[in-house]
Formats: C-alpha cells, sequence, structure tokens
C-alpha cells in the first residue's frame, strides 16, 4: 500500500511526464523529471517506477499505449483537457453517454473548448484534489443524464463542458504548485 503523500508526489510526477513528454512523444530525463517535480532524483526515478512509467537508464518513458497514462486520460472525462494543456496542443475524443448513449465529441485547445457536441453535454466529477486515483469524470450528454450519477456522488459537481476548462487549469496549478 502506498501512502497519500507518495500518491500525490505520483500524480504531480505522471503530470511532469505527460507534459515534458508531449504525450509520450519523446523521453524524459530523470534528472530534469526531478528538478520539475521538486525531487531528488533517486526519488523521482522510484515514483516514476512504483507509477508503471518505463524507466531506462537516465531516461522516463510514457508508453501512450492503452493501460498507460495517456490511455487513461482518454477515458476519463478530464483526460481530454489535461492533454491540451500538457502538450500545448489541440486535443479530441470521442466518449459516450452512459445513460443514453449519445456520442458526445469534445476538442480543445489550452486556451479554448472548440467544440462540444451535442452543446447540452457536461462532465461531472467527484474531485478536484491530488489524488486522481481517487477521482471519477464522466462526461453526460446532459445535466438531466448526470442526475442518477450526482445522487451516488455527494459532493460530485456537474459543470457544462464549455465551462470545464477554467477548472482543469486551477487543476493543473495545483499539480504544478502554482495555487
Amino acid at each position: 500500500m502506498t501512502s497519500l503523500a507518495d500518491r500525490a508526489a505520483a500524480v504531480r510526477l505522471a503530470w511532469a511526464v505527460l507534459k515534458l513528454s508531449k504525450a509520450g512523444r519523446h523521453p524524459v530525463a530523470i534528472s530534469r523529471l526531478a528538478a520539475a517535480v521538486g525531487l531528488e532524483p533517486d526519488e523521482a526515478r522510484r515514483l516514476a517506477g512504483m507509477s508503471g512509467f518505463t524507466v531506462k537508464g537516465d531516461l522516463v518513458r510514457l508508453d501512450p499505449a492503452p493501460g498507460t497514462m495517456t490511455g487513461a486520460l482518454h477515458s476519463d472525462a478530464v483526460g481530454v483537457f489535461m492533454l491540451a494543456i500538457a502538450t500545448g496542443e489541440r486535443a479530441h475524443h470521442v466518449y459516450t453517454c452512459p445513460v443514453t448513449g449519445v456520442r458526445i465529441r469534445v476538442d480543445v485547445t489550452p486556451k479554448m473548448v472548440r467544440l462540444v457536441d451535442p452543446p447540452s453535454a457536461v462532465i461531472a466529477i467527484t474531485d478536484l484534489n491530488l489524488d486522481y486515483h481517487r477521482q471519477e469524470s464522466v462526461f453526460f450528454a446532459s445535466k438531466e443524464a448526470a442526475e442518477d450519477w450526482i445522487a451516488r456522488n455527494p459532493g460530485g459537481r456537474v459543470y457544462p463542458v464549455a465551462d470545464y476548462l477554467l477548472h482543469a487549469h486551477h487543476f493543473v496549478a495545483l499539480l504544478e504548485g502554482r495555487h
């Protein structure tokens, strides 16, 4: 079992790997990663290994295959926003509302939500703390479709997709210690 402090540090490290590697396109040097997160290189290496990243010599790789951080981000509603912010590029993904079966298309840049289809789509999220492993986020076709989710997740919040980018930037500020 890992401590809450290890999990929080691992999430910050995972964010740094995602950002510095441009979502897995380039390996990241342990020394650069450690400096970005404010850790000693040995601690960054330990957390990277614990988080499932490939560590070879002094490089950390993010394998963008399903089941990795990038794959998890695509299946998570917050992920499309995080990928856009991390890479500084446009990110898009198609989700399916778990209640209505409606296809939800989302296209964002780090500065704006370019497309939400249907426009009534919302993002439901349990929490915006650093314990990302316990956070749940889901796209729904409408606020009405999210009602059962809201009832099952006291304290959860629902945002119109078009308004969520500001909250994603707030979460990134927490990850980067800029809060």
